[in-house]
């Protein structure tokens, strides 16, 4: 029999209805194999599942209660966090005895290794949730029992973890003891336990109602706010502010939490300031219009003028956001955002640029023609001409939605050469983005004005010598096709198409035009089909190239699935042709 394995475990207790589990179980974990030994606390399931519940309550619970603080298993890390896991799994064979699991994930609780102590917060949290009634008469007194310990801050770290869980479900009459244990934690002489207990702030904020926020907690919030030792307790302030100020008044707000956040914006250590700028856009959800309109807003032009790229970079990307959740006036962009892009235009870091970029076509959208055109039209021919290929791609990636705020007015004499120019660009990446934009630009200009600006330069993508920026092509000339109708396509834009059909050009280019032919083909009649498509398809399966022909081959049978052709065509011309490549020279055409 192959120990450890499931195969293993249940041939074993097929053997024989007397079979002892619990004993085949203690000798598993104690192989010197450690695959043998996590596997036997991998499969604890099983053992419990085979047990039956009495057996599990009475027999298999205080053994591995025991078993995990004796000597040699007390030391195996890997078998402690095994262990700290499957102890949640176990809940489900207890029936109603889950209480006998608060002890050894405890004990668990206090190891000095992290993810141990972390699985068996996860652990912990997962009982007491399934049967929240647990929570007075044990978790609480566990709790207390671990903030208290004074040997080794680990409990105590494990303590701040546990709190929000056990402050959920704790009974009114301990809330208060519960509150005044979290601050001793925030006071603690240990800096990993001072961290800890920040880090869980903005959890506990959650569960309190607000007159015991204002009462018990908000003192330790500024207190931890101003902590001189860890950026990352200021940062983790900023989070919990997220949360708290949607639980105050603004008055309150004004009184207890903007303070912290202006603090914030002026911190020494640039990852806390980053990490206002980043959820700039939650904290004018949470503070509301007045208190963004008020003071917000100038805290985010401060950060848009700081030192560090990445605070600057951020500050700038966020506005997007803004936009979206927090509609922001024209007026409050003009007053705030405006006068900062032209600096930011020629900011040094390129990052910056590129970030300044991506948010120009939702502000041009946000302001309107008229100020966009007076204010951001330079600005945004500028970037699309930077040297930077980053900052040339996020601009053009918002051409199509910057060229509908301006209008065709606004736009001819100004960004029209610069897009024409940036479809010919050295990096591949941006022609794809023009090429994207150009149905936008199609239905905004009209067949006119798209014929003699852009159409050469867009149909010059097909030819492009990068698979993606001609797989865009072809797909994007389907919605040119849509947009300007059947008789444009047939009679404009097909000959085009047949004319870049020649053997004198890359075989690439000709399985390209094949490719356009089925995108193009939902704007045209049957009879259109048949009189325009079908006799190129016919010529390209007699090309030279075996790659030609098997496009071919698709993209008629792709043509007769999805179109009426009719009989008089298929029997015609079509099938002859087929007939014939059953016996050419690739074996790929004749399949």
């Amino acid at each position: 029999m192959c120990r450890g394995s499931p195969a293993a475990l249940a041939s074993a207790m097929a053997v024989s209805a007397d079979f002892d589990y619990l004993a085949f179980f203690k000798e598993e974990i104690r192989n010197e194999s450690a695959a043998i030994k996590i596997a036997a606390v991998n499969r604890l399931n099983l053992i419990a599942s085979a047990l039956g519940s009495a057996d599990t309550v009475s027999q298999l619970i205080p053994f591995v209660t025991t078993v995990v603080q004796e000597e040699p298993l007390c030391n195996d890390e890997e078998f402690l966090f095994c262990m700290a896991k499957q102890y949640a799994v176990l809940a489900d064979y207890m029936s109603g005895h889950e209480e006998l699991l608060i002890a050894p994930l405890e004990h668990l609780a206090t190891q000095e290794e992290t993810v141990i102590r972390d699985q068996a917060i996860t652990s912990l949290c997962s009982v007491v949730e399934r049967r929240p009634a647990l929570a007075p008469e044990y978790l609480v007194p566990t709790l207390h029992r671990l903030a208290t310990k004074p040997d080794f801050f680990t409990a105590r770290v494990s303590a701040c973890a546990l709190l929000p869980t056990a402050y959920r479900f704790a009974a009114d009459d301990q809330k208060a003891g519960l509150r005044k244990a979290y601050t001793t934690l925030c006071a603690d002489d240990t800096p990993m336990v001072r961290r800890a207990a920040a880090h869980k702030m903005k959890d506990l904020i959650g569960v309190c109602d607000k007159q015991d926020i204002l009462s018990d907690l908000i003192n330790v919030y500024r207190q931890l706010s101003q902590e001189d030792t860890q950026d990352t307790i200021r940062v983790a302030c900023v989070y919990t502010t997220l949360v708290m100020a949607q639980v105050l008044s603004p008055d309150e707000n004004r009184q207890h939490t903007l303070s912290v956040i202006k603090a914030a914006c002026e911190d020494r250590s640039w990852r806390v300031r980053l990490t206002v700028a980043k959820n700039f856009d939650q904290l004018c959800a949470a503070f509301g219009p007045e208190i963004t309109n008020s003071t917000l807003l100038q805290a985010l032009v401060q950060l848009m003028k700081d030192n560090e790229q990445e605070v600057r970079k951020e500050a700038v990307r966020v506005i997007e956001a803004c936009l979206v959740a927090n509609p922001l006036t024209s007026e409050q962009l003009q007053q705030f955002i405006l006068p900062q892009f032209q600096s930011l235009g020629l900011d040094p870091a390129q990052p910056v640029r590129a970030a300044l970029a991506q948010v120009l076509g939702p502000v041009a959208k946000a302001l309107g023609r008229d100020i966009t055109q007076r204010q951001l039209l330079s600005l945004i021919s500028d970037l699309m001409k930077d040297e930077f290929h980053d900052v040339r791609l996020n601009v053009v990636s918002h051409a199509g939605s910057i060229c509908e705020v301006l209008s065709v007015d606004g736009l001819v004499h100004s960004l029209l050469h610069t897009i024409q120019n940036l479809i010919m660009d050295n990096h591949w990446r941006i022609r794809q983005s023009v090429v994207e934009q150009v149905p936008k630009l199609a239905k905004l200009f009209g067949v006119e004005m798209f014929q003699s600006k852009l159409e050469a330069l867009f149909l010059s993508s097909l030819r492009d010598s990068v698979h993606s920026v001609r797989q865009a092509a072809i797909q994007y000339l389907k919605e040119i096709a849509d947009c300007f109708g059947s008789q444009w396509t047939v009679e404009h834009l097909l000959p085009k198409l047949v004319e870049q059909y020649s053997q004198s050009s890359g075989y690439a280019n000709r399985v390209t035009v094949l490719h356009v032919l089925p995108q193009v083909s939902g704007v045209m009649t049957p009879e259109q089909i048949v009189q325009f498509s079908v006799p190129l398809l016919v010529k390209a399966t007699k090309d030279s190239v075996p790659n030609v022909r098997f496009c071919a081959c698709k993209t008629i049978k792709w043509m007769i699935e999805n179109h009426s052709l009719g009989a008089p065509a298929i029997g015609g011309s079509i099938k002859p042709t087929l007939l014939e490549l059953e016996h050419d020279a690739d074996v790929d055409v004749q399949y």
